[in-house]
């Protein structure tokens, strides 16, 4: 590229982006200087955002569950924005029984199993196949889906159903990096461990302090590092990333 030429300003929607990694991960692609749609089932407050960023912030309610409004969120970024650029898939849920752990293997249900593919999963293919299209005709786009160190080995404390849908998170976006590639578009996931959020501090303090003990940094991650990569991967220089995972988990998972 020549010192004259000049990169556009993307246009970036990241869901589950009122809190923990995706708030994270708005802040830094907004640093990148970035538009960036911030989406939740809650609507998302621009004023946790650093005041100089918030001109290029917008928040959105959207339940990535309802393929209406899916569609017609997309529809209203072009519209307004000239263009769809970069995809996040953040938003995931994890359910909990009473005593709050995941059901194990002999206990789910498929109901259970069906709410969590349904938002994990499903939601995450529907909002792909709406914007590569739009990625498509522009020849550029980056897609980065949130998937979970639960999908890439035993988990100390994801339940079967968290598990199998984070590892189809996995195998969604090698799908897409292999068919998508030629078109400058890239898909690739991160892998986060054990990070301080609000998922995360629903087992409790001190299953937390037990698992980070089995961390080689001897700590919980925090959503700004998660974030960290995720920007990267939404990045100009990314180009020649795709279909990668990269694994934020402190040194859990080695090998």
């Amino acid at each position: 590229m020549s010192s004259t030429q000049q990169t556009p300003q993307r246009v970036a929607l990241v869901t589950g982006a009122a809190q923990g990694i995706g708030l994270a991960t708005a802040i830094e692609l907004l640093q990148d200087g970035r538009k960036v749609v911030l989406t939740d089932l809650r609507l998302p407050d621009l004023s946790a955002l650093p005041e100089s960023l918030r001109a290029n912030a917008f928040a959105q309610l959207l339940d990535v569950s309802d393929p209406a409004a899916c569609q017609k969120l997309v529809a209203a970024i072009r519209e307004q924005h000239g263009s769809l650029d970069i995809l996040v898939n953040n938003a995931g849920i994890s359910l909990k029984n009473a005593a709050g752990q995941s059901n194990g293997i002999l206990d789910v249900g498929l109901d259970e199993v069906q709410k969590m593919l349904d938002i994990n999963v499903i939601a995450m293919l529907r909002l792909c196949q709406l914007v590569l299209p739009g990625m498509k005709d522009k020849r550029w786009g980056r897609i980065v889906n949130v998937s979970s160190l639960a999908g890439r080995g035993k988990s100390i404390v994801a339940g079967p159903a968290y598990m199998l849908t984070k590892s189809a998170v996995l195998g969604l976006s090698r799908s897409i990096a292999s068919e998508m590639g030629e078109f400058g578009i890239t898909t690739n996931c991160v892998a986060p461990g054990r990070i301080l959020t609000q998922m995360a501090m629903q087992a409790g303090e001190e299953v937390n302090q037990r698992y980070a003990q089995q961390i080689p940094v001897k700590r919980i991650g925090e959503p700004a590092e998660v974030g960290a990569a995720i920007r990267y991967l939404c990045s100009e220089a990314a180009g020649f990333t795709n279909g990668a995972v990269i694994d934020v988990n402190g040194g859990f998972l080695m090998g």
